[in-house]
């Protein structure tokens, strides 16, 4: 479901890929006829992280973690809204694969993250 709200994202830092992903997710959801406005920066931290190792001490699985923080402005009201999102994978032989497997992995958190967001702008109190 879209929002009441036309949606600007005016700032954007972090991770570029998924920052894009988060973008075109977000704004799919923008009423763009709306008189109501709500502005919105981006903050998204990326990282992929060890989780095991074989007995070799070779990399046998990663997690990928996305924060991302909203700043969240309508009229003269900010909110700041927070979201942890995880996925955990196993370490491909194929690293070219396991590229494009992270990016897919980007994806969905993104689109994740922007359900929350979406949720969170439809039961705002303002």
């Amino acid at each position: 479901n879209k929002t009441n709200y036309k949606i600007n994202i005016t700032d954007i830092t972090g991770d570029k890929k998924l920052n894009r992903f988060l973008t075109e997710n977000i704004l799919m959801n923008s009423q763009n006829s709306s008189k109501e406005i709500i502005s919105i920066k981006i903050d998204t931290d990326y990282s992929k992280v060890i989780l095991a190792k074989d007995t070799a001490g070779n990399v046998t699985d990663y997690q990928s973690k996305a924060v991302t923080t909203f700043i969240i402005i309508k009229d003269q009201d900010t909110k700041t809204f927070t979201v942890n999102e995880k996925f955990n994978f196993q370490k491909m032989s194929d690293k070219y694969e396991e590229k494009r497997y992270e990016n897919n992995i980007k994806r969905s958190l993104a689109t994740s993250i922007a359900h929350k967001l979406i949720i969170r702008l439809s039961i705002a109190q303002w």
